[in-house]
Formats: C-alpha cells, sequence, structure tokens
C-alpha cells in the first residue's frame, strides 16, 4: 500500500500533473469562501490544483462569489441538499480529479507556502491521511484569539491541535486534514456523526491499514466563526461525540478522554471541600487559571486576549467535560444507542452517485409495490475471493433472511421453463445424460463471448428477480433482509436495495482464497477479477464498506453496520 501510493504521488509531482484537489464545504458563509479563495490565489505552488467547492443547502449561496475567481482558479462549485459537512466533503471527493484531496472548513485561510509544505511532506515520507495544526492571524478580533489559544494551547486539551500529540497515529481534524483518493475509496470517506467525523475516519483507516501523520509545517489560520454560546454549544458536542466513538472503538479509548470531566468533577470537589475550610484545592484552580492568563498574555502580547482566555479555557472545559459525562451515562449505563441519545450529533446522509431505489420492483411478468414490502433490503457485493458469502453465511447464522444469487441462481436454471429455454439457445450438449444443466460446459461457451453471456443473462436475470420478490413477499415480516450477489450493480439489482455493503481484501489475499477454494492458478484468477468492475467502483456507489481481512475483525464490523441500520 505505502509503496504503490508513494510512487504514484511521485509520478504526478514529476510530470506536474494535478495532484491536489481542494475540497470546501459551505454552509451560509459567502464571505468566508471569499477570503479563502482569495489566500488561495496568493499560493507559491508551482503545480496545477483544483477547487471544489460543496454548498451544503445554503439559502445564501456562494455561487457568485465562487464565480469571481473563475480565472484566477481552477474551480468547480456544487450545490446540494443539507446533509453536514461530512456528507458534503464526500461528496466533494467524488466529484473532484485529483488523486489526493485537501479539506479544510470554510472559516480558514491558507498560508501561501501551504500546498508546497504538504508536497514536501508526502514526497519525504508518504501517507495516505495528514493533519495540519491551525493559528490565528493578527485580523482576527479578541475572543477568536482566545479561543484560538484554548483550542492550541499546550495547557489545555486542545494541545493535540497544537501539535502536542505524537506524530505518528495522530488523528487528523476536518478543518485542515488530507486524504489520498485510494483511502478515501477504500473508507467511503466521512461518516454521519458531527462532530466526531474525523477521528471516527482515523481510526477507520487505522484498521484497514493506512497510516497518519501530523504536518507540523502545514498548518492554516482557523478563523473559528463563533461567540461565547457557540463555542460552549461546539465544545459540548466534541465532549459528547468522543464517549460514541469510544462505545465503537473501545480499543482505541484513552484516559486522557476523561481529563475536562474529572476537571470539572475536580472543581465540584474542590467547592464541597470549603465547607470544611479545606481551600487548597481551590487555589491550585486559582493558580491553574492565573498560569493561562500569564501564557496568553505573553503569547498574545495582550492582557485583554489573556483575560479572554480564561473565560475560553474554563468554557471548554466545562462544555466539553460535561458533555462527554452526559454521553458516558446515556451510552454505558442507560445503554442508549448513539442515534437514540443524541440524534442532533446525526445528519442523513444523502446516496450520491447512485439511482434513488424505485418506487416498484418489476419483472418480466411482476410488479411488486414496494409500499407493500416493509423489509430494508440490504445489498452485499464485492469482487471474487472478496468474503462476501462469508459476510452472508455469517449475518444467516445470526438469524438474519440473506438471499445468495449465485445459489439462487443455480436453482432458478434448473427450473423447466428456464432451463427449456437455454436449451433452445445454446442446444442440447449443456445438458448430461440425466437432463441437468452442465454449467461449466454453459460456462465455457459464454465466456470471454459478451454477446453469448447478454443472451444468457436476458434469461435468468428476469427469472432470478422474480424468484426474489417472491422470496422477499415471504420475509416481509422481518425487519431488514440481505441479498448477496457478486453483479448487483453490473444487473442493476442494486436499484432495489435501501442500502449497499461492499466486502473487500487486499488483492493477494483474494487470489490466495480463490486459488485454494477452486484449485487454480494465480494467472487465472487474476484474470476473472479483470473481467469484473474494480473495488473503487463499487465502493463509490455502496453505503458501507468491510474490509474482510480476518474474521473476529469482519464480525465486528457486521455488527457495527447492523447498529446503524437498525436505526435507519
Amino acid at each position: 500500500m505505502w509503496d504503490f501510493s508513494f510512487f504514484i504521488c511521485l509520478i504526478f509531482v514529476k510530470k506536474s500533473k494535478m495532484l491536489f484537489s481542494i475540497i470546501i464545504p459551505v454552509y451560509n458563509r459567502p464571505d468566508e469562501i471569499n477570503e479563502l479563495l482569495e489566500s488561495l490565489c496568493v499560493t507559491t505552488y508551482k503545480h496545477k490544483f483544483e477547487v471544489v467547492i460543496v454548498e451544503d443547502g445554503s439559502t445564501i449561496k456562494c455561487e457568485e462569489i465562487v464565480s469571481k475567481y473563475q480565472d484566477k482558479l481552477q474551480i468547480s462549485y456544487y450545490y446540494k441538499e443539507n446533509s453536514g459537512p461530512g456528507d458534503s466533503r464526500n461528496y466533494g471527493m467524488k466529484k473532484a480529479k485529483g488523486e489526493y484531496f485537501l479539506i479544510f472548513d470554510s472559516d480558514c485561510i491558507i498560508p501561501p507556502n501551504y500546498l508546497q509544505e504538504v508536497e514536501n511532506e508526502l514526497t519525504h515520507d508518504y501517507v495516505d491521511c495528514f493533519g495540519g495544526p491551525d493559528k490565528a492571524l493578527k485580523s482576527f478580533s479578541t475572543i477568536q484569539k482566545a479561543i484560538n489559544f484554548a483550542m492550541t494551547s499546550f495547557l489545555t486539551t486542545g494541545g493535540i491541535r497544537g501539535g502536542s500529540e505524537k506524530l505518528e497515529k495522530f488523528q487528523p481534524r476536518s478543518f485542515n486534514m488530507g486524504i489520498s483518493k485510494q483511502a478515501f475509496l477504500a473508507s467511503q470517506g466521512f461518516g454521519n456523526i458531527h462532530p466526531g467525523e474525523d477521528p471516527d475516519l482515523s481510526i477507520r483507516l487505522w484498521k484497514m491499514g493506512y497510516k497518519t501523520r501530523l504536518f507540523v509545517k502545514a498548518f492554516v489560520y482557523h478563523k473559528r466563526r463563533i461567540d461565547w454560546d457557540k463555542f460552549s454549544i461546539q465544545v459540548s458536542k466534541f465532549g459528547k461525540a468522543r464517549p460514541i466513538l469510544n462505545h465503537w472503538y473501545p480499543e482505541y479509548a484513552k484516559i486522557m478522554f476523561w481529563l475536562p470531566t474529572l476537571f470539572v468533577l475536580g472543581f465540584y470537589f474542590s467547592l464541597f471541600m470549603l465547607v470544611f475550610l479545606i481551600d487548597i484545592p481551590i487555589k491550585l484552580y486559582f493558580i491553574y487559571f492565573v498560569f493561562i492568563f500569564v501564557v496568553s498574555a505573553i503569547q498574545n502580547k495582550s492582557l485583554k486576549i489573556g483575560a479572554y482566555s480564561i473565560i475560553a479555557v474554563w468554557k471548554q472545559f466545562f462544555g466539553y467535560g460535561q458533555g462527554f459525562l452526559e454521553s458516558f451515562f446515556r451510552i454505558n449505563i442507560l445503554r442508549q444507542t448513539p442515534q437514540e441519545a443524541f440524534p442532533n450529533l446525526f445528519f442523513a446522509q444523502q446516496i450520491t452517485d447512485i439511482e434513488k431505489p424505485n418506487e416498484q420492483i418489476v419483472t418480466e411478468n411482476t410488479t411488486v409495490k414496494k409500499e407493500l414490502i416493509k423489509s430494508k433490503i440490504i445489498g452485499i457485493t464485492g469482487g471474487i475471493g472478496s468474503g462476501k458469502t462469508t459476510v452472508a453465511k455469517y449475518l444467516m447464522h445470526l438469524g438474519y433472511p440473506v438471499y445468495i444469487s449465485d445459489i439462487e441462481a443455480k436453482n432458478v436454471m434448473q427450473q423447466k421453463n428456464v432451463l427449456l429455454q437455454i436449451v433452445e439457445k445454446f442446444g442440447s450438449a449443456i445438458l448430461d445424460t440425466k437432463g441437468v444443466l452442465q454449467r461449466e460446459k454453459l460456462a465455457s461457451i459464454v465466456f470471454n463471448n459478451p454477446e453469448k453471456l447478454s443472451q444468457l443473462n436476458a434469461i435468468v436475470h428476469p427469472a432470478v428477480k422474480q424468484h426474489f420478490i417472491e422470496w422477499l413477499k415471504n420475509n416481509q415480516d422481518k425487519p431488514i433482509v440481505f441479498k448477496e450477489a457478486a453483479i448487483l450493480f453490473e444487473s442493476g439489482s442494486y436499484k432495489d436495495c435501501d442500502f449497499i455493503i461492499t466486502v473487500t481484501a487486499p488483492m493477494q489475499q483474494r487470489i490466495e482464497r480463490v486459488m485454494k477454494r477452486d484449485n487454480t492458478t494465480s494467472e487465472k484468477v487474476v484474470q476473472r477479477i479483470n473481467n469484473q468492475i474494480s473495488d473503487e467502483e463499487r465502493i463509490a456507489k455502496s453505503n458501507f464498506v468491510i474490509s474482510n481481512t480476518t474474521l473476529k475483525e469482519t464480525e465486528k464490523q457486521i455488527f457495527e453496520i447492523l447498529e446503524i441500520l437498525k436505526n435507519k
């Protein structure tokens, strides 16, 4: 993975082709977009790059602002229904043409050397995802500078944004991060939680074998468009999101995530101790905030900013700490689902680049009203050797109805009316002495013969589709059913699905699985893989991705997806 991505990076840099696509979601902030684009116009970067603006259902659009920069930047503008910043970034990355995506919030201003610093880091030590720190400009307001201090100082939990977190295993923040096209396609980008979509993405990338890193010199000026009340709400949401992430990924939970909550509880304990005339704990809090004032005042060369920093740090600790405690109680004690506990933290994601499921499922002779079928239909697909059948069988083990298309197609092809059509088209030689279809002989006829394959599909696909509808009617009392199909997209069956899961696995692992299963050669397996659509194409049209490397990890991903589907 590393060598291939690094090699691609170098090729694009050396040939001066477009490597970077800058993705910027925006919601009712045309003035911010103007400042951001203006800063990109004075970049010192010498190679081509593009800018993709995604208007996330704004009522105050920035289209006119963007049009002013058409002659200065290679820029594109898209307007979509509101579905949150994470989904808007995903939308932009699907539209982008570059090999590496740089993601900014609209309230950022980009230093002239930013792109060159990123290229230098990628050339020196390539990673598929990085994050950069943020700083404040002199033109920022007093409150903005105080909040920036709270969010970046080594004296607060914001130290990770200021660069105090170790460079390896860094969780990039979405106001200033980069991700390769390869990693985006494999991970499907951001989830629908907000905030928290950025650490969620980082952890999923780690689990897939990708690396992340902090690029210290690739900083942006983050304006933070917030006043005191909005800041309190924002950090409270940060606190609420963290126990949800700990619940999803317990192996990545850290004791340091409890620090703001312990700070809050410690403060209340200090007040309680005053009842017993013990004032040492409260004095320690006083000394800490005096230290905050002194350091901020010196750093910002302003007593007023130093005083405001006390307010900012106070709101940061108490907002995050209390939000964390509430979330921990709801998720871990009351056992509420994250969506049930905090519905305002989840956006309904759009299904982009996939046709909306039909209102009717139509077969050659049958039309079944979709509204009569109560079940959610979940499609499962993947390339040969990916392990989609393993996923399907595990879901069956859990008690879910699963329609395995390949097995059912074999049965359908033995049905009298279907078999007669096949024999009429391909001759009786495809039957054995007992009149049973010899699938291997039929496969040899249609293999590498698109016309023959099309004729066979014209017979089998409608029959299988009708069989699926009968199966679906028999299982419509089940809230969720699954349909596993290798050619879910090629056959058009994906249109009948409410959600789609693509199963992936490393190429070498897929080859070895098929060689062992079919007792065949590596060359023949590769040929079969090359005859299928790519994982990238499947992933781009799917809602979920399962990386099937080990059974334990696969089972865990299945449970995570099931939890989401139950709340859809």
